[in-house]
C-alpha cells in the first residue's frame, strides 16, 4: 500500500496538467488490481474526463470504488479483479488518488493564470510596439495554440454592411480556412457572434448549425469559440481546434479553465483590435492632415515657444531656400533669414501667447539672397494642449512687384506722353539754330568759326534725331554709334581726369534697330559708368565691340566700384536708382534694356575682370545680309 502511495506522490508531482495524472492513476489502478481492465471517470471543478488502462478479459471479480467531495467526484469500475486485492484496498487507492487530483489541479490552475499573466503581459507589450491588427491577432492566436495545447486556430470578423464573417487570420491546421467567408446565421461561428457567448464542443461537427465547408479535412473535433467583444459590439470570433488523428480517438475536450483562459485573451484581443484601428485612424488622420498642410501653398512653419523650427512644409521650404525635406530641427527662423520691421520677431512670439493671432509684415532673405515680403500671422496652439507655435506666411512678393511694374507703366506711358510733345516743340527751335548756323558758315571767312558752324549743324542734327519718334527700323552700324558718343564724352570726361576708351571692331555686322534708341542706349551706358568712376582718382571707361557668330557684342565697362550683388536684381527695375535724386530717375537701365529686348537681344551686367568695376553687356542679333533685287532670278 505504502508502495503504492508513493507512486501517486511522484506521478502528482511531475504531472504537466490533470488528465495526464488520472490516465497514470488508471495505469496504477490496473497494476494494484493485478493488470485488469480499469475505466476511470472523474469530474472536477474545471474538468472532467474518463481514461482507461489495463486489459479486460482474465479471470476475477468485476468490482466499483467511488470517491466524492462536493462537486469532485471519482469512480473506478474494475472488470476483474484478482483473489488478494480487496476493494477496500482499491477504494484506499482511490481516494489518496483523488486527494492528490485535488493538489494537482489547484497546481495546474495557479499554473494557467502565471501563464495567462505572462501572455497578457506580453501581449501588452506587443500592442504598445506594434498596434497592426493582423500581426496582433496571428501573434495572440499563435501563442494560444502553444498554449491549451491545439493544432489550429482562427480568427473571423464581421464584414462591414453584410451578413457574413470572413477569416482573416488562420493558423496550423486551420490555414485552410484563410480567407473564407462564413454565414452568419448558418454556422456555429456566426451563432458564438450573435449570441455573444462562448462554446466549448467536444465535436464541432456535432453542433446543429456545423457548416461543413469549413472542415474540408474533416479532422476537426474538439473546439473553443468565443466573441470578440468591443465598445462597438461583437466584431467577429476567434477559435481554437483540436484534431483528430487518423485511426486514433478523439482528441481530449477543452476544459472549463481553458475556456476561461481563453475568454480572457480574447477580451485582449478586442482590446487590441480597438486600439490598433484607433491607432490607425488616428495615424490616416495625422497623414491627411499632414498632406494637407504640405501640399498648401502657404508656406507653413511649425516652431517652438523659443522660434525653433520643428516642421515645415514644402512651400516653407521653398521660401526660406532649403531643399532637403522636413525641417532644420534646432534652427531658429530668425537664422533661417526671417525678420519683421514692426518688431523683433522674438517678441512677436512671446506676445502670441497670451494675445490674438498677430498679423503683420516680414522679410524673408535665404542665404540665396532671393529676398521674399510676406504678410505673417503667427498663433499657438493652446486649443491643441500645445505651446508650439504655428507661423503661416503669405508671399507677397510676385503681388508686390507686380503692383511696382503696373504704376511703372503708368509712369513712363505718361513719360512718353510728355516727350512726344516736348519733341514736337523742341523740332522747331531747333530748326531755327541749324538755319543760323548754316548762315553763318556761309558768311564768314574765318576758319574756326567755320567749323564751329559745322560742328552746330551735325550736332543739330543729331538732336533731331534723337527727338525725332521714327517707327520703321532700320540697317545700324553699332560701332558708328559708339565712336560719335565716345567723342562727344571723351572731350568733356577729359577734364574730370576720366579716360575713354574704344576696342572697335570694325567687321561687325550691321544691326536692325532704331537709331536714335540704340545710340540712347550707349548714351545711358556711358552716362552710368561715369558716375561710378568719378572721384580723385583716375577713372577708366572702355567701350567694346566685337562679332559673335550672328550676334553684335557691346560692352560698357569701368574702374568703379561695381554693382553689389544684393541689387543686381533690381537695377533694370524701372525707377530704381543708387544715385540722389538731382542725379538720375531710374530709368535709364529700365528703358535700354527695353529697347534691347525689342530687337530681339539680350543685356545683363558682370564684373569688370580688366578694370575692376561693372561690366554691361549688350547682345543684338546681326542684321540679314541684304539680297540685291539685280541679281535675283
Amino acid at each position: 500500500m505504502m508502495e503504492s502511495i508513493t507512486r501517486l506522490l511522484t506521478e502528482a508531482a511531475a504531472a504537466k496538467n490533470v488528465r495526464a495524472y488520472w490516465e497514470t492513476v488508471a495505469r496504477l489502478l490496473s497494476e494494484r488490481a493485478g493488470g485488469a481492465g480499469v475505466e476511470l471517470m472523474y469530474r472536477g471543478v474545471n474538468e472532467a474526463g474518463a481514461v482507461t488502462a489495463g486489459a479486460a478479459g482474465q479471470a476475477g471479480v468485476a468490482i466499483e470504488v467511488r470517491w466524492e467531495e462536493g462537486e469532485r467526484r471519482a469512480q473506478a469500475a474494475f472488470t476483474s479483479v484478482p483473489p488478494g486485492v480487496t476493494k477496500a484496498e482499491l477504494q484506499s487507492s482511490l481516494e489518496v488518488a483523488s486527494q492528490l487530483a485535488i493538489m494537482v489541479g489547484r497546481r495546474a490552475e495557479l499554473e494557467r493564470e502565471r501563464r495567462l499573466g505572462s501572455f497578457l503581459i506580453e501581449l501588452s507589450r506587443w500592442l504598445l510596439a506594434t498596434p497592426d491588427r493582423d500581426l496582433l491577432l496571428r501573434y495572440t492566436m499563435q501563442s494560444l495554440m502553444s498554449l491549451v495545447g491545439a493544432e489550429g486556430s482562427y480568427v473571423a470578423l464581421r464584414e462591414p454592411h453584410s451578413d457574413e464573417l470572413r477569416v482573416v487570420i488562420a493558423l496550423g491546421m486551420a490555414e485552410d480556412k484563410k480567407g473564407m467567408t462564413l454565414p452568419l446565421a448558418a454556422s456555429t461561428t456566426g451563432r458564438v457572434v450573435q449570441s455573444g457567448q462562448p462554446l466549448v464542443t467536444a465535436n464541432i461537427f456535432a453542433e446543429p448549425d456545423a457548416y461543413p465547408p469549413a472542415n474540408p479535412s474533416g479532422l476537426a473535433c474538439s473546439m473553443m469559440l468565443t466573441p470578440l467583444q468591443t465598445s462597438a459590439g461583437v466584431v467577429g470570433a476567434a477559435g481554437v481546434i483540436r484534431y483528430r488523428k487518423p485511426g486514433q480517438d478523439a482528441p481530449a475536450t477543452f476544459s472549463l479553465g481553458e475556456l476561461h483562459y481563453f475568454t480572457a485573451v480574447a477580451a485582449h484581443i478586442a482590446s487590441g483590435m480597438e486600439l490598433a484601428q484607433a491607432v490607425q485612424s488616428s495615424r490616416e488622420a495625422a497623414q491627411r492632415a499632414a498632406a494637407m498642410v504640405n501640399a498648401s501653398p502657404l508656406p507653413m512653419a511649425l516652431v517652438d515657444p523659443h522660434g525653433r523650427v520643428l516642421q515645415l512644409n514644402a512651400a516653407g521650404r521653398a521660401v526660406f531656400g532649403l531643399t532637403e525635406p522636413g525641417g532644420p530641427g534646432g534652427t531658429s527662423l530668425q537664422e533661417l533669414g526671417l525678420s519683421s520691421s514692426e518688431v523683433a520677431f522674438r517678441d512677436v512670439l512671446s506676445r502670441a501667447a497670451f494675445q490674438p493671432p498677430w498679423h503683420g509684415r516680414v522679410v524673408v532673405t535665404p542665404e540665396s539672397g532671393d529676398r521674399r515680403i510676406c504678410d505673417c500671422t503667427v498663433t499657438v496652439l493652446s486649443g491643441l494642449g500645445s505651446e508650439n507655435v504655428l507661423v503661416a506666411l503669405y508671399d507677397r512678393t510676385d503681388e508686390l512687384r507686380a503692383q511696382r511694374e503696373l504704376i511703372a507703366r503708368e509712369k513712363l506711358a505718361t513719360v512718353g506722353e510728355i516727350a512726344s510733345g516736348v519733341a514736337h516743340e523742341v523740332n522747331n527751335p531747333l530748326a531755327a539754330i541749324r538755319m543760323e548756323a548754316e548762315l553763318l558758315k556761309r558768311g564768314t571767312r574765318d576758319a574756326d568759326t567755320e567749323a564751329a558752324a559745322s560742328t552746330i549743324v551735325r550736332e543739330v542734327d543729331r538732336a533731331a534725331r534723337i527727338v525725332r519718334i521714327d517707327t520703321d527700323p532700320t540697317r545700324v552700324q553699332l560701332h558708328d554709334l559708339v565712336r560719335d558718343v565716345a567723342e562727344i564724352r571723351e572731350r568733356v570726361l577729359r577734364a574730370e581726369n576720366v579716360e575713354v576708351r574704344t576696342r572697335l571692331d570694325l567687321s561687325v555686322p550691321p544691326v536692325l534697330g532704331l537709331g536714335q534708341d540704340l545710340q540712347q542706349v550707349v548714351i545711358n551706358l556711358v552716362t552710368n559708368a561715369e558716375h561710378a568712376v568719378r572721384g580723385p582718382k583716375p577713372g577708366v571707361i572702355q567701350l567694346t565691340t566685337q562679332a559673335r557668330a550672328g550676334w553684335v557684342r557691346l560692352t560698357v565697362e569701368d574702374s568703379g566700384p561695381g554693382v553689389p550683388k544684393d541689387i543686381r536684381g533690381r537695377i533694370f527695375d524701372p525707377f530704381f536708382t543708387t544715385k540722389s535724386p538731382d542725379e538720375g530717375t531710374g530709368l535709364g537701365l529700365s528703358i535700354s534694356q527695353r529697347v534691347v529686348a525689342e530687337v530681339g537681344g539680350r543685356m545683363w551686367v558682370e564684373d569688370s575682370e580688366e578694370l575692376g568695376g561693372a561690366k554691361f553687356i549688350v547682345e543684338l542679333p546681326a542684321a540679314p545680309e541684304r539680297v540685291d533685287s539685280e541679281t535675283v532670278g
